[in-house]
Order: structure tokens, then sequence, then C-alpha cells
């Protein structure tokens, strides 16, 4: 770049559902459960000047019964292979721990026992991480980020039954979905408060959990699960990649997406794809996320409709449900990856005035209410014969879909939270 003004042109081009590209629920003539297509760069953009040597990439492991973090680095520029990488761990500012080593090896940082709080819903504890790479006594550049210890595992329970464990402990998972959209930016929301706000939200719901359904939020949202503990299922965004090219497409941004986002504590699900959309090739892609991933995340591979047999869960769809009766599993956890979806329009709250839905339509808030309430205490008895988790469709109204718990613009709850958190809790406790 040149001294002084500078002017940078970014063109973009989105052929929404014309094209075979990744997209979630954009599409040009939106209705029912689709959506108003956004126009241009929706997520932050931004430019920083970078040493010539570089951290350009990091790849955090916690490994909590080791009490390690295992951490790999990229470097960019032309002294990488000359460089020694110095990682730092800090509580409040105080220094915890403190690894040296070749910056193209893995860095080994050893948390002390006494100091080592796994993370969790109910104690979403992050440590602070200083990196800084050195050639010779120069100091190249420094970097500085965040970090959860904890772990993800698939057991059976003492009837034989397949569980969902979060550091070694079984714990049911219920959230809303959420589809990250906004009645004055579609796909970006007005403020970081905003994306704090649904969080807080979420939490103060009862919930534990959410699934991002086919959209990728910025950095920051994540930050906010990450900070206030809320486990996060990532879908990766449906397109229908049918000729090379838009296979080829799929599998590079399904690519970034989990490299991008894979040292965020609070994302413990990848979701590869949804209710068959644009699925194909599943296999291959679970594999493929596996190998990006090594944190041990589990996976997927299709929330509803068309289960390939991979992964580590089953995944069953039922509106209003929930179902009378699970599926049989000996190997993987058995979940609900959507259910509910009760309707409640909301006078002066809509974004259009008619033809307004849900999959349940009910005319007032004491019914909506009632009818919420029952649901999740259907889940306690399907929880004791095998159920991981449950994801309630959905957290708000989006357009002319109006089975949120709040309103689209985020003015109304539509019930009780106190209430709905007292009954969330009872089929989350042990």
């Amino acid at each position: 770049m040149h001294e002084g003004e500078n002017e940078i042109v970014v063109s973009v081009w989105d052929p929404t559902d014309t094209g075979e590209q990744p997209r979630g629920k954009q599409v040009l003539q939106p209705g029912g459960i689709f959506y108003t297509p956004i126009t241009g760069i929706w997520q932050t953009v931004w430019l920083e000047p970078v040493p010539l040597t570089r951290i350009s990439h990091l790849q955090l492991c916690p490994d909590l019964d080791a009490s390690l973090l295992r951490l790999k680095i990229k470097i960019a520029g032309e002294r990488g292979d000359q460089c020694s990488l110095t990682g730092k761990a800090y509580i409040d500012g105080a220094q915890i721990a403190c690894a040296a080593g070749d910056a193209e090896s893995e860095l080994t940082i050893s948390i002390p026992r006494d100091k080592l709080r796994p993370w969790s819903p109910d104690d979403p504890f992050l440590y602070d991480l200083h990196l800084i790479l050195r050639s010779g006594e120069q100091i190249e550049d420094r970097v500085e980020s965040y970090f959860g210890m904890r772990k993800l595992t698939l057991q059976r329970d003492s009837g034989g039954r397949p569980r969902l464990m979060l550091n070694d402990k079984e714990l049911f998972q219920l959230g809303p979905l959420d589809q990250g959209y906004w009645p004055d930016g579609l796909y970006t929301a007005p403020t970081d408060e905003a994306l704090r706000f649904d969080i807080e939200t979420i939490k103060k719901l009862g919930f534990n959990m959410c699934r991002k359904h086919v959209k990728i939020e910025p950095a920051r949202w994540y930050y906010w699960c990450d900070k206030l503990g809320v486990l996060v299922w990532q879908d990766m965004p449906n397109g229908a990649a049918k000729s090379p090219a838009g296979k080829l497409q799929f599998e590079q941004e399904l690519q970034r997406l989990v490299i991008n986002l894979q040292n965020h504590p609070s994302l413990v699900m990848w979701v590869v794809f949804n209710e068959g959309w644009g699925q194909h090739e599943t296999s291959r892609y679970v594999k493929a996320v596996q190998s990006w991933d090594p944190s041990g995340r589990w996976i997927n591979n299709a929330s509803g409709w068309s289960d390939a047999g991979e992964g580590d869960v089953i995944d069953i769809h039922d509106y209003p449900g929930p179902p009378k009766t699970l599926p049989p599993s000996e190997k993987r956890a058995i979940v609900l990856g959507e259910f509910g979806g009760l309707g409640l329009p909301v006078p002066n709250h809509l974004w259009q005035q008619e033809k307004n839905w849900g999959y349940r339509e009910l005319q007032n808030p004491r019914q909506f209410a009632e009818n919420y309430l029952a649901l999740l205490h259907q889940l306690r008895p399907l929880r004791d014969a095998g159920l991981c988790a449950a994801v309630y469709t959905q957290l708000t109204d989006v357009e002319g879909e109006v089975n949120g718990l709040m309103t689209y613009d985020r003015d109304v709850l539509k019930l009780d939270a106190d209430q709905a958190s007292k009954t969330a809790t009872s089929v989350i406790a042990q």
C-alpha cells in the first residue's frame, strides 16, 4: 500500500438460489421457511498492518485429562523456520503457565491442577492466552487470545445407552434453533449488544445450548457464547451443489468454517447437512471434518430426514413433537434436532400483516405458554429412555414465521421467563 489515502474496491456477486453455492435459507422469492436474501457483504470486514513474519493461524486443543493446552500455529513470512514461540496462560492478569518451543512444532502449555477450571455452561471459565513469536532476540509478532478447558466424549450410561458427555458428566442439552435474522439488517445484527442480548435471552429461558441454523455468525456471536456459557451446534449452510465446481465450493467453505471456528470452547457439534438440503457425499465430509478438527467435537452428519449412519448422533425432527418413541441406537447418541414451532403472532410486532404462520397456530399468550411448557415436560421421559438433546424451534420470529419465543424485533418475550427457565431446568437436571 502507498502512504496517504488508499482506496479498496470489493466486488460482490451473489446469485442467491439461482446458484449452487452455500446460502442457507435465502431465496429471491421469499416465503414460508425461506427468507429475504442479503445483498453485498454482511459480515465484519477489516484491514490491518501485519509484520512480514507473523502468526497467521492458531489451533488450540484442550486436553482436560492431562491439564494441557496443545497449540499449533501457522507462520507466514520468510523467516518462519527460524522462529521460536512462547505461550503464556493468565487468570485475571496473573500468569499461571508458560511454555516455549520451536514455532513449527506443537507447543504444550501445562495448566497447574489447582488452576484447572473446566469450561461448562454453569461455569464458562476462560483463560487469557498471550503468544510471542521471536526470531533470535527480535520479536516478530504478538497475539492475544483466550481458551477454555473442556472435554467432549460419547459414553454409555448405566443402562448401556449412548450419551453425550461434557467433562465426563452427562449433560442433557436443551436450547433453541437460532437463525440469526434481524428485521433491520437481515443477516447483520445492529450492534454487538444485540448479539449479546440474544445469548443472554437463551440463558434467561433456562437453556444451555443453541443450534445455529444454516448460517455462520461473526466471531463476536461465538465470543458471547464462550463468555456467557452456551453450547453451540453449528450448521454448515446448505446450497445446491450438483456440479463438480459446486461440490468443490461446498467443501472449501465447509473447511473454512471448521478452521475459523474450531478454537471456540462453546462450539461442541458440527452439523454437516440439514434435512437432506443439498446433501451429497455425506460419509466423505464427515471424515474430512474429523481430520480438520482433531479436538474431538461431535459430528452430526445430517440433522433430520436423511441419516447416512455416520458421525456421533442420530438426529430426528418432529413437529410439533416430541415423538412418542425413539429410534434404536447402539453406538450413536439420539438427539431431537427440531421440534416445537408453536406460532403466536403479536400485533404491532410483525414483519408482515398477513400470511403469518407457525407449525401449530395459537391464539393468545396463555395458550402459547401452556403448549410450550407441555412440550418441554414431554422431554423428560424421552430423556430417561435415551434422548440426549432437544432443539426447540425457535428463538425468534423470522419474517412471516411467527413460531419464535421472541418477536422478530426482540421487543416481546412471548412467555414468562422465570416459568420457562424453571421448566427447562427441570428437564436438564440429573
